[in-house]
């Protein structure tokens, strides 16, 4: 008898080894079904739940709208001279109203940039004058909290196609975003201009960004993990709103930060047209 003799396989062994090998497909192709379904299921429930998390915004949103309203039409005196001892309260319920309503408003309108759903008036525009614009309006915001404002614009022009209204509320977010973050020091924003691009760059002397906490910031209820320690009205959703239309104007936004306590560069960077 050869070596090679020895080394053949019986038509018994064979066969167990074929049918083993088969078993264990089968048994695979069963756990890839499993997961599947799993899988399936699961977005089935993620959607319900974001479904009804959208549903229930959306109903939050009109009772504080409603609410709202009200304390404002009864701060007219339409309605007889109200009581000194009772404006405090009315002007507080009003204001507290009025920022229910912009923090629902800003988790819907950041699901619905994250998610595509954002409409959006896409025509030629000047992004120079939207970013002035917003920055003049959010300066006062800073210098309220003692921070210094400035803002530098390069030469050239600003031309390209995009959402007025969208992208000035996505600047307002990131120039919001630096500001809430910064306890002292300034805030610094520059528009740059290149040869088939335009950048808008926000740099703060803030509370910095653990590494860790990067990959979390432009995503749903992304948050650094100390942030509300400084902002308690955090949505977790500014972010991933900027990041929802920037992405819709086929740019691209990120931030650099060298750590916590050294401050954070945030950039967004857009197609210009001609």
């Amino acid at each position: 008898m050869t070596d090679q003799d020895n080394n053949q396989i019986s038509p018994e062994e064979y066969k167990k080894i074929t049918e083993s090998m088969y078993n264990q497909n089968l048994e695979l192709a069963r756990l890839y079904k499993q997961v599947d379904s799993l899988n399936h299921d699961l977005s089935l429930a993620n959607q319900s739940q974001a479904n009804l998390m959208h549903f229930m915004n959306h109903q939050i949103k009109g009772h504080f709208g409603n609410a709202r309203n009200i304390f404002a039409e009864l701060l007219t005196n339409d309605y007889g001279e109200i009581p000194e001892f009772a404006k405090p309260f009315l002007e507080k319920g009003l204001e507290e109203t009025r920022m229910g309503v912009d923090y629902v408003q800003s988790i819907l309108k950041g699901a619905s940039a994250e998610n595509g759903t954002l409409p959006y008036d896409m025509k030629q525009m000047d992004l120079k004058r939207v970013v002035e614009e917003v920055a003049n309006k959010q300066k006062e915001f800073a210098e309220k909290k003692g921070l210094k404002f400035s803002l530098e614009i390069g030469d050239g022009t600003y031309n390209i196609n995009g959402d007025e209204v969208q992208l000035g509320e996505a600047i307002k977010n990131l120039l919001d975003n630096s500001i809430n973050y910064t306890i002292n020091g300034e805030v610094k924003v520059s528009l740059i201009n290149s040869n088939n691009s335009v950048q808008i760059k926000v740099e703060d002397t803030g509370i910095g960004i653990d590494p860790e906490d990067k990959d979390k910031l432009f995503k749903s209820g992304g948050r650094g993990k100390d942030s509300q320690k400084i902002n308690v009205n955090s949505t977790g959703y500014g972010l991933v709103f900027v990041k929802g239309v920037v992405e819709a104007h086929k740019g691209r936004v990120w931030v650099e930060s060298e750590g916590v306590n050294k401050g954070s560069t945030f950039f967004v960077e857009l197609p210009k047209t001609s």
